[in-house]
């Protein structure tokens, strides 16, 4: 694809104004909307004038331009992993990065590009959310975090999905061991994606989200626990898997070995090994489409669209994945105390 593309939504659109009353679980930092800058578009008028985005032309795309998930409020609970400090064995910080990542796939797909709030609104539409209503940044956080789960999951063809997938990618992500990352999304991607990557110059960027720890901030269970329950196994022993469960797929034990896992006990997520794979995969292939969580995902169309992309040419996604980013978009934090709390 090219410029035809009409927008993109690296960092989310317009930051929320006003804020709101928060549940009681976690502490927000919010941001200093006077400071904050729209969202760079991607535009059809090819007179328009970039320079008004501050795109700069050197090719660099390093991690100081991407936007911490920290950033659009901290919901610090009992992950041993929502700080920084407690980030472990190569896994890193949630990052708009990831935003990148999910649009290069909905590229693929042969979809437009979408903002964080966009994102963030299909979640509070579907019952992926804590609450009923977003407040503050909610919109941003829970868009993003979606963004990152989708990109993480939802490349993976239904008919190769097993959770073991994702411990595997992404440890190996985490050693640094990009041959063999790509190797998996060879074998377990959709057909042509792995090409797609290497074209389109996002394999880096694929890579560094696979990286991100999904407790980091703290937004999983802070803003995107949603109750929407699923069918168990008919053989299954652990109660009715909910969407919050399910979430732990992209979650892994202390040694990286397993999916599935609360990573401050190291044991399972029980609900979600009742799970049937075939809702998993749906359920984090809607998060690309912006579909019915229990529907069935990706359609013939997709696939297709999927399959003819690397005719298609240079996309709105490569051109700006190899672009830096608004310095001023990097938000003002409130810095504001907070207590970990470990079960």
């Amino acid at each position: 694809m090219n410029l035809l593309l009409t927008f993109f939504g690296l960092f989310g659109a317009t930051f929320a104004i006003s804020g709101g009353s928060d549940d009681g679980a976690s502490t927000d930092s919010e941001l200093d909307t006077s400071e904050a800058s729209r969202a760079v578009v991607g535009t059809t008028d090819h007179d328009h004038d970039m320079s008004t985005h501050d795109i700069t032309d050197d090719g660099s795309n390093s991690p100081e331009n991407y936007i911490d998930i920290t950033a659009f409020g901290e919901h610090h609970t009992s992950s041993s992993h929502t700080y920084e400090s407690s980030l472990q064995g190569g896994r890193t910080a949630i990052t708009t990065e990831a935003q990148v990542a999910y649009n290069g796939l909905r590229d693929f797909l042969g979809l437009e590009p979408v903002e964080l709030e966009t994102v963030g609104q299909w979640a509070f539409d579907n019952d992926l959310t804590n609450n009923d209503m977003p407040y503050g940044q909610d919109l941003q956080a829970v868009g993003l975090f979606y963004s990152m789960q989708g990109a993480k999951v939802a490349w993976i063809d239904e008919d190769a999905f097993d959770p073991q997938i994702l411990a595997d990618i992404q440890r190996t992500a985490r050693l640094g061991e990009t041959d063999e990352v790509m190797d998996m999304v060879e074998a377990f991607g959709h057909d042509g994606f792995a090409t797609f990557l290497e074209t389109e110059g996002l394999v880096e960027t694929f890579i560094n989200t696979l990286k991100m720890e999904p407790h980091y901030g703290g937004t999983l269970h802070g803003r995107a626990f949603g109750d929407l329950e699923f069918v168990p196994e008919p053989n299954g022993v652990y109660g009715t898997p909910a969407a919050s469960d399910l979430n732990h797929l992209t979650v892994l034990s202390h040694d990286q070995t397993r999916p599935y896992m609360n990573d401050t006990f190291d044991w399972p997520q029980w609900p979600a090994l009742d799970a049937s794979d075939a809702d998993v995969i749906n359920y984090f292939q809607s998060m690309a489409v912006l579909g019915d969580p229990k529907g069935e995902g990706l359609t013939p169309e997709h696939l297709e669209a999927g399959s003819n992309a690397m005719s298609a040419g240079e996309s709105l996604m490569a051109h700006l994945a190899t672009h830096s980013v608004l310095e001023d978009m990097q938000p003002m934090a409130v810095e504001m105390e907070d207590t970990f709390v470990a079960l």
